[in-house]
């Protein structure tokens, strides 16, 4: 399972808006250049982040993109699920009744790991995403498997 580049962006603009939070604007180009990212692309993303009312925009001089709402109160699952959909170990078309007895216990193990993903981004806020980001990575808190 891997992060699309958009939902990877994403996340990356939206800690980066989480150290502003809750004063200031940046400007999406700012942003981009700040965080070494395509600034087309990641304009797209800031819009449908927008949409999703987890950002607001301001128009003029000192305008840009900022979180709607604190990074406590936003769960980066949210965020993930915006941009990339859920996300899943594997999807099925087959139904139960035409698998074998080996592919339903696959099937359910792809399950339990889409379960369990979607438990951890969903206990993750921005805020603990962005502070453990200014650690370097190294959580002081309890530490995630998947």
């Amino acid at each position: 399972m891997k992060l699309s580049k958009r939902t990877e962006y994403g996340l990356r603009a939206v800690v980066h808006l989480a150290r502003l939070w809750p004063h200031n604007y940046i400007q999406s180009k700012d942003l981009a250049r700040e965080e070494n990212l395509p600034a087309k692309f990641l304009e797209a993303i800031l819009l449908a982040l927008r949409r999703g009312d987890f950002l607001e925009s301001k128009v003029g001089s000192g305008g840009g993109y900022r979180l709607s709402r604190s990074p406590r109160d936003i769960k980066v699952g949210d965020i993930v699920r915006r941009l990339e959909g859920r996300l899943t170990v594997k999807d099925y078309t087959a139904t139960p009744d035409d698998l074998s007895p080996g592919e339903v216990a696959v099937r359910l193990i792809n399950e339990k790991l889409t379960e369990s993903t979607d438990e951890v981004l969903d206990k993750l806020t921005v805020e603990d995403l962005a502070e453990q980001a200014m650690r370097g990575g190294h959580s002081q808190q309890s530490m995630y498997y998947i």
